[in-house]
């Protein structure tokens, strides 16, 4: 017979290690939740690895998306509605030019539009195709007219 101290630790090491696999999972592998819902139809925001330091491209209703490089190319606390529709419609912030250079002190409000749903490659998951953009001519003020992301016509292959 075990005893019974031998036997609960046993136990507690058994349950420390199953919720250290969990966790583990979620933290290390933060796509896999991301391909499980995009697995059922659920469409991305253009082409995965669109760009070398990119964020958020190929991911469901990204709540950051960054180009790798300007500070202008990043969109962060993106609020979707309307994902998985025809058009999807994002509001949050980014970071604005100012006329005299570099850019404003503040973030100023941005707004994309994801649209034309499609597949970025033959085989690959639904994806939103193209992407548009206004943003705030200084933080505060009133958004510009709406132009491509990037000056790219398509956001499923690299400009």
């Amino acid at each position: 017979m075990w005893p019974r101290v031998y036997l609960t630790t046993l136990r507690e090491m058994a349950r420390i290690t199953a919720t250290l696999a969990i966790t583990i999972s979620f933290v290390l592998l933060p796509g896999a939740a991301g391909a499980s819902a995009a697995n059922h139809g659920e469409p991305v925001l253009g082409k995965k690895n669109l760009l070398r330091y990119g964020i958020g491209w190929g991911t469901a209703h990204p709540r950051l998306i960054f180009n790798g490089g300007d500070p202008s190319g990043r969109a962060w606390n993106l609020r979707w509605s309307g994902w998985g529709s025809g058009v999807a419609l994002a509001r949050g912030l980014t970071w604005i030019n100012s006329p005299q250079g570099g850019y404003f002190n503040q973030p100023g409000a941005i707004e994309l539009r994801a649209y034309r749903p499609g597949r970025c490659s033959p085989n690959g998951l639904p994806a939103y195709t193209r992407l548009q953009v206004r943003s705030a001519l200084r933080p505060g003020g009133p958004l510009s007219r709406w132009f491509a992301w990037g000056g790219w016509q398509s956001i499923c292959r690299s400009p």
